[in-house]
């Protein structure tokens, strides 16, 4: 069996492959939900540990990030008293 794609889709496909690369290379700066998958915890925690300033965040618009580094040390130093 011969499979055949459309170019459109070759480029789809290229553009899905260059996300997925791009992402484990891993930008320092990550979203609340991204940084809650990072800390595999909820959102809910990410939001209230920034609300409380325990977790470093910055604002970019609308947006919130945190940088992975500061994630790493606020997870080794033992994360916040909010649970």
């Amino acid at each position: 069996m011969r499979t055949v794609l459309e170019d459109v889709d070759v480029e789809r496909i290229a553009l899905r492959v260059a996300e997925l690369m791009a992402a484990q290379e891993g930008s320092p700066w990550l979203n609340s939900a991204q940084a809650a998958e990072y800390m595999a915890c909820p959102v809910s925690r990410i939001r209230k540990l920034t609300m409380t300033d325990e977790l470093p965040s910055y604002k970019e618009g609308a947006r919130r990030l945190y940088k992975r580094a500061e994630l790493d040390v606020f997870i080794a130093s033992g994360g916040g008293n909010t649970h």
